[in-house]
């Protein structure tokens, strides 16, 4: 319902009258506070042993549509949040594991507050797309025109997908 989608799939663009254009991509990481079991366990992590323990994952608020699940297991233990901010500060205090964007966990996993642990899944590494709303009778807004103009800056793509940090 928005004229402008920062940081979509690629299939959530594909929609009659919306316009899309690659943004780049975002790596993700499997990481746990220190303090929980997974933290010490021998690498790399099964499936079955991640199964075990809760995850933390974000709600998907498509309003339309089936939602979208990444990196859950069948029969684990799932604590829903929110938002992302919420997902790393519910891993920060141990609560659960599971995949996080690189560029919003680095400052923690660099201070020891998480730890990244390999999986033998890959490691997931997102292609994000920008889309925006176009049609032959709705004209352009001043603002979605400057944004538009603003995302073709690889200086902004950039800085949109990897400056994203939690104070």
């Amino acid at each position: 319902q928005a004229d402008l989608a920062i940081g979509v799939g690629a299939d959530s663009a594909r929609t009659a009258g919306v316009h899309s254009k690659p943004m780049g991509s975002i790596s993700f990481v499997y990481a746990v506070a220190p303090h929980h079991p997974l933290a010490h366990a021998p690498e790399p992590l099964s499936d079955e042993l991640i199964q075990k323990h809760r995850a933390i994952a974000v709600a998907d608020s498509v309003q339309r549509g089936a939602g979208q699940t990444f990196g859950l297991l069948s029969g684990q233990d799932v604590f829903t949040v929110p938002t992302m901010h919420a997902k790393l500060d519910a891993q920060l205090r141990g609560l659960g594991g599971g995949n996080l964007p690189r560029c919003m966990a680095d400052a923690y996993i660099q201070t020891g507050r998480l730890v990244v642990k390999k999986t033998e899944r890959p490691q997931r590494n997102v292609p994000l797309h920008y889309a925006w709303r176009q049609t032959k009778t709705i004209n352009q807004g001043r603002a979605l025109q400057w944004w538009l103009s603003q995302l073709e800056s690889e200086t902004t793509r950039s800085a949109l997908l990897d400056e994203h940090r939690s104070s």
